[in-house]
């Protein structure tokens, strides 16, 4: 299980802290920037696309700036379309789009802290249940089964993050 940090380049910093965070408690990630194929293949979409479906988390960083990118929309949607367990976090005080109020919305170092204890809650489930979910190819997975996994990790995420405010 794996976790894709989408961003605008301009939430560089901000990004890489969440890696950083994710990092130290042992959770595996993606960040193009840290990918050395990203930086030299002319296929982009590709890379990207290979390592959403690699992943299990997508947690898009979204500032005043996202609305400028296109890619993070596009890393949203095929995310949305493998039935990843997806999340936002917050760069500054900011009206979200309308469509990622379906994901939990992080705004602090707490709600990043309930994103991890969701992961590895989730993480449990999983290797008890023997990995199914995940022992198989992207392709061989039950598209069901992700996304009524992911709309559980939405829904109890989403709860912890109402209560801790």
């Amino acid at each position: 299980m794996s976790v894709f940090i989408s961003y605008r380049h301009s939430d560089f910093a901000l990004a890489i802290s969440i890696n950083k965070r994710l990092r130290d408690v042992n959770i595996e990630t993606y960040l193009d920037k840290l990918d050395a194929e990203s930086q030299t293949t002319d296929d982009i979409t590709s890379v990207i696309t290979r390592n959403i479906a690699r992943s299990t988390h997508l947690i898009a960083v979204v500032s005043s700036q996202t609305a400028q990118s296109w890619w993070v929309p596009f890393e949203i949607g095929e995310a949305t379309i493998l039935g990843r367990r997806i999340s936002s976090y917050q760069n500054g005080f900011l009206s979200l789009p309308e469509y990622l109020s379906k994901w939990p919305q992080m705004k602090s170092a707490e709600h990043l802290e309930l994103f991890i204890s969701a992961y590895q809650r989730d993480l449990f489930e999983h290797v008890t249940e023997g990995m199914e979910a995940y022992s198989t190819s992207a392709a061989g997975r039950s598209l069901d089964s992700d996304r009524s996994a992911a709309d559980e990790f939405h829904r109890n995420l989403t709860k912890n993050i109402l209560h801790s405010r």
